[in-house]
């Protein structure tokens, strides 16, 4: 964001605003998050003795901030300049990427507070309990198999998902192929979903279909079950259709890592 930061080489006061997952899979200790987002993918006891410095449109309190007196503050790149501004006359305010890839984001930050090496060896690790979940689920998952993910809103909308966020676990990590016309709608581009209507689920839906909730979407889903198209689907018809939880939708390292383990019950029979 065209800006220079002197930063502390290993905060001991840092407050991670919409990165609290990131810092507990570094090993980094934090005063301050943003609960509204970090209680998404973290337990109760993971924020023990952090602070909530969650504010309004989507900037940390600042009274909330000065009371801690931070050494670093990290913040996505969406909180706007004059924000950036105010926050740096408390603490240096780092802006990091919020839509860049997972590792990408982790090794970054991981630089930015001094664990690069933890961020290298957190991802190694994922790595080796992805091969160790594909070993769990032969014979349980066919090879060659397709899956597709779709997310329902309570805009009465639905959205394919492409390679980001769960195409990285079902793609990646579980080694599921990727529909041909999924393939083709996200190819050359960097979209996280699109829009499709329930017509057209049939050209998209794979072998697999993950059906990810979100707040208000439960009338969609009943509009979705009812549709005469839902009962065609062969995903359908073999019992491969699952409605899961919202935190399917996210991409942080801890719900990475608890996919894995959920794969495993949803694919074992």
């Amino acid at each position: 964001m065209n800006r220079q930061v002197e930063i502390p080489v290993h905060p001991q006061k840092l407050v991670a605003h919409y990165f609290a997952p990131e810092m507990i899979a570094l090993g980094q200790p934090m005063i301050g998050t943003n609960y509204i987002n970090a209680k998404l993918s973290l337990s109760e006891e993971q924020l023990a003795g952090i602070a909530d410095v969650g504010g309004a449109d989507l900037v940390p309190n600042a009274e909330k901030l000065i009371a801690l007196a931070p050494d670093l503050i990290i913040v996505p790149d969406f909180v706007e300049p004059g924000d950036l501004e105010q926050l740096s006359k408390i603490a240096p305010t780092v802006a990091v990427a919020y839509g860049s890839d997972e590792f990408t984001r982790l090794r970054t930050l991981g630089e930015l507070v001094g664990r690069a090496d933890a961020a290298d060896a957190w991802i190694a690790a994922y790595e080796d309990k992805a091969a160790q979940t594909r070993e769990k689920l032969k014979g349980k998952v066919n090879e060659g198999e397709t899956a597709t993910a779709f997310i329902l809103y309570g805009d009465k909308k639905l959205y394919v998902y492409g390679p980001a966020r769960v195409g990285v676990t079902l793609y990646d990590s579980l080694g599921f192929s990727m529909p041909k016309s999924v393939e083709a709608s996200f190819a050359g581009g960097s979209e996280l979903w699109k829009e499709i209507s329930i017509e057209k689920l049939p050209d998209y839906a794979g072998d697999r279909i993950l059906l990810v909730e979100s707040a208000g979407s439960e009338d969609t889903l009943k509009a979705l079950k009812d549709s005469p198209v839902w009962a065609t689907l062969p995903a359908v018809k073999a019992e491969h259709a699952y409605v899961v939880p919202g935190r399917w939708g996210l991409n942080d390292p801890l719900t990475l890592d608890w996919q894995l383990d959920e794969a495993v019950k949803l694919f074992t029979p």
